[in-house]
Formats: C-alpha cells, sequence, structure tokens
C-alpha cells in the first residue's frame, strides 16, 4: 500500500494515528480493501472536487450538517463500514483530516503487514528497471517489504534522496555540490584567517 505525500503536521498525525487505527481494527482482516475504497475516495472525490473537501473541513458548518451531507452524498456510493467512519468523524469535527488518517492507516497497515514505506526523491522520472532494483536493495538490507513513495525534484541535478521513518539516506549531487561548497567556503575562511595572520605586524616604537 502506498501512502499519499504528507506534510509535516504534528495535529494532523496525531488525530490521524487514533482514527486510522480504530478504523484498521473495525475493518476486522480487510483493512487492504478499506484502504483501496478510501484512496478512492480521496482521489475521485477529494482531489477531483476540492471545494467540496474544503466544506467537509469548514470550521462554519456544524458537525450535525457536515454528517448529513457526508450520507446525502456518499451513502450507497461506499461500503457502511466506511460511510458510518466518515459520520463519526464529522460528528467529532475531524473530517479535515481525512488524508492524515489514510496516512496514518496505510503506515498501519503497512507496518502489520511486514512492510516499510520508503520516500523516494530523483531528479528524473524513475524507470522501473531501477524502481526493481532499489525495492530489491532495501529489502536486502531492511529485511522487510518496501512500498516506495516516489517523486521528482529537478533541483537534486542528479542522485536520489532515501527516507525511511525519520532516517534519510541522501545520495544526491545536489547534496555532495552542497557538502563541497561549504568545504571550500571553510577552505576559503581559513586560508584568509591564515594569509592575515602572516602579514599582520605591530608597529615599532619611533
Amino acid at each position: 500500500m502506498t501512502a499519499p505525500k504528507k506534510t509535516i503536521d504534528v495535529l494532523g498525525q496525531r488525530v490521524g494515528t487514533v482514527y486510522a487505527k480504530a478504523l484498521y481494527d473495525a475493518a476486522q482482516g480487510e483493512a487492504a480493501a478499506v484502504i483501496q475504497e478510501f484512496q478512492s475516495l480521496v482521489g475521485d472525490v477529494l482531489d477531483a472536487f476540492p471545494d467540496f473537501e474544503k466544506l467537509l473541513a469548514s470550521p462554519m458548518i456544524p458537525a450535525d450538517q457536515k454528517r448529513d451531507i457526508v450520507q446525502r452524498t456518499l451513502g450507497g456510493q461506499i461500503s457502511p463500514l466506511l460511510l458510518n467512519f466518515l459520520r463519526v468523524v464529522a460528528k467529532n469535527e475531524r473530517l479535515g483530516n481525512l488524508r492524515a488518517i489514510l496516512g496514518c492507516l496505510i503506515d498501519l497497515h503497512n507496518q502489520r503487514s511486514g512492510r516499510v514505506r520508503v520516500d523516494v526523491t530523483t531528479a528524473t522520472t524513475l524507470a522501473d528497471s531501477t524502481a526493481a532494483a532499489l525495492k530489491d536493495r532495501i529489502r536486502s538490507l531492511l529485511g522487510r517489504e518496501p512500498e516506495l513513495v516516489v517523486r521528482t525534484d529537478p533541483r537534486l541535478i542528479g542522485g536520489l534522496q532515501l527516507r525511511v521513518g525519520d532516517t534519510v539516506y541522501d545520495g544526491s549531487v545536489l547534496t555532495n555540490l552542497q557538502q563541497l561548497r561549504s568545504r571550500l567556503r571553510q577552505r576559503n575562511v581559513e586560508e584568509i584567517e591564515t594569509n592575515r595572520q602572516r602579514f599582520q605586524f605591530t608597529p615599532s616604537k619611533l
């Protein structure tokens, strides 16, 4: 399972973790199907209709109205389990955290399934063969099945960055250049200081 890209949101992550665990436990072994349905909800509804997502997250709309909106728009379109879950989320004014909940749900499922999320950032699009080789390498190193979440960043120039949990493995050309630039700058400062001391003198008394 591949989680959506996440930004750092401490409160959102806490909320997401609590609700994700509740939904995972309620799924009773059908977590994969629930996750797939949840992903479709985010991709086919929230991504396609951003104004609807803003409506659900708006603090100006009472919780009971949001619950009714969820029932009217999604009733009969999604499973009773996910619909009831969303109604509870609406009641507790947490519909603005749906993406965080989904991300935490996927992470929880990966963890309990012996999988691990690996965020990969490359300068150019990662070829399928390269991605497969990378997964094999990570699998051999971590002993777990990696789930790659890939994005591109042309600023890297070349190479790639890997993030596993809170650990970042950086082999990008940009980082190497920045480190080299930093070392050169430090060397220049040291040389200037050395030359300054070399040519410094104290005038003798006349």
